[in-house]
């Protein structure tokens, strides 16, 4: 028996299809990912997820024409601290 309210015909959305104001952007949650690989020192990893946050930040300026506050800031950020990892990684010359 349906749910009052509901009906068989219309499809149900993915759980992961919630509108919701306190719902986190994708590249938030790339980005959190991003730094749990640097933490873990997998650098191979975290270029890759950088790669990623990149590209998820020049299609949303092509696609809506607009600059997202901070992101540019952020992907520098991210590009600083994997280099540094990077240096700190390499062996010593001696």
């Amino acid at each position: 028996m349906p749910l009052a309210g509901t009906s068989h015909d219309e499809p149900s959305l993915p759980p992961d299809h919630v509108s919701s104001p306190l719902r986190r952007r994708l590249e938030d949650a790339v980005e959190d990912v991003f730094h749990a690989a640097l933490r873990r020192g997998d650098l191979a990893s975290a270029e890759d997820l950088l790669g990623v946050m990149e590209n998820i930040h020049t299609r949303g300026r092509l696609r809506f024409q607009i600059e997202r506050k901070g992101t540019t800031l952020m992907i520098d950020r991210a590009h600083n601290e994997l280099a540094a990892r990077k240096t700190r990684r390499r062996p010593s010359a001696g």
